[in-house]
């Protein structure tokens, strides 16, 4: 079905950033990166309100754009050098490898470095050869991509290498790019297909970001604390807030009419316990603010009683458990109370 050009730029106007126009002209690959980056970021975007009509002819195939694409094929033995492509594959590669870089764990890093060395470089060259294959003017092989990637994954030490890895990677594709002479399979392919291809893509982007996120990104804490997303999300399913989300609402509303509903930000951030600090107290039987001599108290006389080889009330395994939940509870307080004093100012 001939594509139209109003119908571009209305979808153009309502979901540009995410590459719907793209999608109806049948560029399925530009459509995935303008959603990865939010229309490139807004340059791609906003680059697409002139350049839309030769879309349109391009998806139309129409004979005025099929008579240049040939002037072009019989003038130059391979598509001329585009400057705009050519940065968009550095760019691309570069934040593919970045954030498949960050996705790996570090402690995982350290414990197998050669996986971000096998990974990173692949990333790379899948995003400079995206970028390339993009339209109907031109295509390239992966295998080029990758030789420049990987040649040089050895010489440089990531994270520094990535950008050096993405300017061989896009310089050797586009020494090897030709034609299209063909439309692309796609555009015969139908909508389920197509939605379905770009759902798995976007899943593996998606998913990169939740492993960057979880597992290296971190967070401050009001008191200037620093902890990982990681022990935050699991001391959040341990927090007052989860396990008693009804009542902490409740006494969150009673704060905010008694003291203002300036504080209730932060108050509602204490009830996500990210440095599992309240339930700390909770499993030790202490109020918050507990001084250290009371703490240690109670931690003597809780791990005496729920001993595994001592306790006489609950069996070894749960015994086990609740003693782990103990241990664990008092290494928190500690670290909390002696990361605090660190930071306090010195008395004069």
């Amino acid at each position: 079905m001939a594509k139209n050009k109003w119908i571009s730029y209305f979808l153009w106007l309502i979901g540009g950033v995410f590459g719907l126009h793209h999608f109806y002209l049948g560029r399925d690959r530009q459509a995935f990166l303008w959603w990865c980056t939010g229309g490139f970021f807004g340059v791609g975007v906003f680059r697409d309100l002139w350049r839309i009509p030769d879309y349109v002819d391009s998806a139309n195939n129409t004979p005025e754009y099929k008579r240049k694409l040939i002037q072009q094929m019989m003038k130059n033995p391979k598509p001329a050098f585009s400057t705009s492509r050519f940065c968009a594959q550095l760019v691309i590669g570069t934040c593919f490898g970045y954030l498949t870089l960050v996705a790996i764990s570090e402690d995982f890093a350290q414990e197998f470095p050669v996986v971000r060395t096998l990974v990173v470089p692949f990333a790379i060259a899948l995003g400079v050869h995206i970028v390339g294959n993009i339209g109907r003017e031109q295509q390239g092989a992966l295998k080029p991509a990758l030789y420049g990637s990987y040649m040089l994954s050895p010489l440089f030490a990531l994270p520094s290498g990535v950008a050096y890895q993405a300017i061989l990677s896009a310089f050797l594709f586009q020494k090897n790019k030709r034609f299209r002479k063909t439309p692309e399979g796609w555009m015969t392919q139908s909508i389920c297909r197509r939605l379905f291809v770009l759902f798995i893509a976007g899943s593996c982007i998606t998913g990169l970001w939740f492993s960057a996120i979880y597992f290296n990104a971190s967070i401050t804490t009001g008191d200037g604390e620093t902890i990982k997303v990681r022990d935050a999300v699991n001391h959040f399913f341990n927090s007052p807030f989860w396990k008693e989300f009804v009542a902490t609402m409740k006494r969150l509303y009673q704060r905010g009419k008694a003291r203002g509903w300036r504080r209730l930000w932060s108050d509602l951030m204490d009830s996500f316990d990210p440095l599992g600090e309240m339930n700390a107290y909770k499993v030790l039987g202490l109020e918050r603010g507990a001084t250290d001599a009371e703490i240690k108290q109670r931690y003597r006389t809780l791990a005496l009683q729920y001993h595994p080889d001592k306790s006489k009330d609950l069996d070894k395994e749960e015994a086990e458990k609740r003693f782990m939940q103990i241990q664990e509870s008092y290494e928190t307080l500690s670290k909390l109370k002696k990361e605090r004093v660190a930071r306090r100012p010195p008395s004069r």
